[in-house]
C-alpha cells in the first residue's frame, strides 16, 4: 500500500525501497542501506542523492563517515508543493513561449503537409486538440455532417476529448457515426444533441476509427500500442469517403 502510494507520487521502485528502509532505521550509511536493499552501493548512493535533492533526506558527516538521515514525513508535502510551484513557473514560461512561436506558423514559408502521421498517445491527443476547430469549420463548409466509424477503443482512451468536442460544436451539426456493438453503450452515455450512432452487424466491424470532416479524413488506430493516426486533407478523397459512408449509412 505505502509502496504503491509512493510510486504514484513519482518515486521509482529503488527510491521507494531505500526511502522506507531509511525511514525504518532513522539514519544509516550508504553501505548498510545498499546491503539491506540488495543493490550495488553506487546505485544506493545515486538514489540517496536524488532523495536528498528533493528534501527528503539529509547527510551528516561524523569522524569521516557519512550518515544519511530521514526527514519527517511532512517533507513529502513540502516536496510536492515545490514541484507544483515549479510546474506553475514552467506553465507560465510555456504560455509565453507559445505566443512567441505562433507567428512562425503564419509565415509564408510555413506549409502544412497534405498528409500527416502521428504516433503515440500524446501525439494523438495533440492532433485532436490542435485540429478540432479546423475540422469543425470544414464540416460547416460542406454538408454539416461529421461522418465516420468510431471504434470502441477510441472512446475508452479519448473520452475526455469526445465530451469536449461534442460540447463546442455548432448545435446544427449532425454527427452520424457507425460503430461496433461494443462501443454503443459507451457512446450513448455521452450526452450530445443531433447525434446518431448506428451499430453494424457483429463480426463486420472495422478495427480503427475513420472520420470524414469536410475536406479532412482522419484515421486512428487505438486497439494496441503504439497508437497511431493519419490526417489527410484532400477534397476529392474526402468526398469519395463521405459517399462511401453515406452508402453504408443508408444500407443499415
Amino acid at each position: 500500500m505505502i509502496e504503491n502510494l509512493l510510486q504514484e507520487i513519482g518515486f521509482s521502485e529503488k527510491e521507494t525501497k531505500v526511502y522506507l528502509l531509511l525511514a525504518e532505521a532513522g539514519k544509516s550509511t550508504v553501505q548498510l542501506l545498499a546491503r539491506r536493499a540488495g543493490m550495488p552501493r553506487t546505485t544506493a548512493y545515486s538514489v540517496l542523492e536524488n532523495l536528498q535533492q528533493r528534501g527528503l533526506v539529509s547527510a551528516e558527516h561524523k569522524h569521516g563517515t557519512t550518515f544519511y538521515v530521514i526527514q519527517q514525513a511532512s517533507a513529502l508535502l513540502r516536496m510536492v508543493n515545490k514541484e507544483q510551484e515549479a510546474l506553475k513557473r514552467k506553465e507560465a514560461k510555456t504560455k509565453e513561449l507559445v505566443e512567441l512561436i505562433k507567428p512562425y506558423f503564419k509565415s509564408k514559408f510555413f506549409s502544412v503537409p497534405r498528409i500527416q502521421f502521428f504516433e503515440g498517445h500524446m501525439a494523438i491527443e495533440n492532433l485532436l486538440y490542435d485540429h478540432t476547430k479546423e475540422w469543425l469549420n470544414a464540416v460547416y463548409q460542406t454538408d454539416w455532417t461529421w461522418w465516420g466509424y468510431q471504434d470502441h477503443t477510441f472512446v475508452e482512451h479519448y473520452r475526455e476529448w469526445l465530451e469536449w468536442v461534442w460540447q463546442i460544436k455548432n448545435p446544427q451539426m449532425k454527427i452520424w457515426l457507425l460503430s461496433n456493438q461494443a462501443s454503443t453503450p459507451t457512446e450513448k452515455d455521452i450526452n450530445v444533441g443531433n447525434r446518431i450512432i448506428k451499430p453494424i452487424a457483429q463480426g463486420n466491424d472495422f478495427n480503427s476509427t475513420v472520420w470524414v470532416a469536410g475536406d479532412f479524413v482522419i484515421m486512428l488506430m487505438t486497439r494496441e500500442e503504439p497508437y497511431y493516426a493519419f490526417q489527410l486533407r484532400d477534397a476529392v478523397f474526402a468526398g469519395n469517403m463521405r459517399f462511401v459512408f453515406k452508402l453504408l449509412w443508408n444500407a443499415l
